[in-house]
């Protein structure tokens, strides 16, 4: 059977730490089962690659905020027809920057998804992001 080193030279069997946890009160048991079980999920869970790091970085990266809100404006002039012509321009440049922007995003989603052999709908529920749509 094995056995767990505790302290240095002091070993402690199986039996006996389940035997020492089963004398715990349940509120310390608790918290010694939830300390057991992020053990357990963060070796399961392997370290991300630096190419995985580097994905993670552009996926959550939004769009620059005066690029949105610049975007915002000019996107609110033209549904009231407030735009002039030069303001239109600017759109239109900033319509290329948001959708670039948005092509990255999903190059950096599907590469990822492929890294983690997952689908990349599977891919978005673990990072949170199923329920928002990108802009």
């Amino acid at each position: 059977m094995q056995s767990i080193e505790i302290q240095k030279g002091v070993r402690v069997g199986f039996e006996e730490l389940l035997a020492g946890a089963a004398q715990m009160g349940n509120a310390d048991l608790e918290k010694f089962t939830d300390r057991l079980s992020q053990m357990l999920a963060r070796r399961k869970t392997p370290k991300p690659s630096e190419r995985e790091l580097e994905l993670l970085k552009k996926i959550y990266e939004p769009l620059k905020v005066s690029t949105q809100k610049k975007y915002d404006l000019l996107q609110a002039k033209l549904l009231d027809e407030s735009i002039s012509h030069a303001e239109h321009e600017e759109l239109m440049t900033l319509v290329e920057t948001a959708e670039s922007h948005n092509v990255e995003w999903l190059k950096s989603v599907v590469e990822l998804a492929r890294l983690r052999a997952v689908a990349v709908e599977d891919l978005l529920t673990q990072l949170g992001l199923d329920q928002q749509a990108k802009p």
